[in-house]
């Protein structure tokens, strides 16, 4: 027979194990719908010119050590919002985080959702670098910022994309140079844009396209609105 004990202790590791098996089936979930690229996307070609969102440059921060997914969510209250949130606080409220402190795209999306923004996610790998350029243009013209994942000097990297002119992308991204003046903030591309960073459509399509980890997250986005 078995004992008292016995059973406890069967039954303590029983539920363990499909705790175990349930957060492995729930990674999986997640890793294999990000997985599928994006088809049918409608691609409009009118958006000539220079637009852009709104957003203060009041919040552009240095990003603390693997903190980009925070403080690109940041950027996205700021604009949907007109918020100033503190980027240490969404930091502290970031899950799905892996090694070394870096943030899973999950993470990205569900503190979005904790701060009442809805999203979609894409992965335009597919996608011509043509196509990608304007899909962004579109989400802007829609009133949306777009968060991506790019690589940056080896680096996985999150920054925020809030506009654009003919010949390139306005962005706030956290891994701007430092201001010399107050390192806590960072130096402005062009003063007469919003957003703290400006990169070409070369530029940026070069880092986006080598975002992602292996068969995951290639070109992904999540649109804010």
């Amino acid at each position: 027979m078995v004992s008292y004990s016995m059973k406890l202790f069967l039954n303590k590791n029983m539920k363990l194990f499909f705790i175990i098996v349930s957060i492995i089936i729930l990674i999986g979930v997640v890793l294999f719908v990000r997985v599928i690229p994006s088809f049918g996307l409608k691609i409009n070609e009118n958006n000539n010119g220079v637009k852009y969102l709104t957003i203060s440059n009041e919040i552009f921060y240095r990003q603390t050590l693997n903190n980009c997914g925070p403080y690109a969510v940041m950027g996205v209250i700021n604009i949907l919002q007109e918020k100033i949130q503190d980027p240490e606080i969404l930091a502290k409220e970031t899950r799905w985080r892996i090694i070394k402190n870096l943030t899973f795209p999950q993470g990205v999306v569900d503190l979005l959702h904790k701060y009442d923004i809805k999203t979609k996610e894409y992965s335009l790998k597919l996608y011509s670098n043509e196509d990608k350029k304007i899909w962004l243009k579109n989400q802007v013209d829609n009133g949306s910022p777009i968060i991506l994942l790019v690589k940056v000097k080896n680096i996985q990297h999150y920054f925020t994309v809030l506009g654009y002119d003919e010949d390139g992308f306005m962005l706030y991204d956290s891994l701007q140079e430092n201001d010399i003046n107050n390192t806590r903030k960072t130096i402005v591309d062009k003063e007469e844009y919003a957003g703290n960073r400006y990169y070409t459509n070369n530029e940026l399509m070069e880092l986006w396209n080598k975002g992602g980890y292996k068969i995951f997250f290639r070109n992904w986005a999540v649109v804010c609105y």
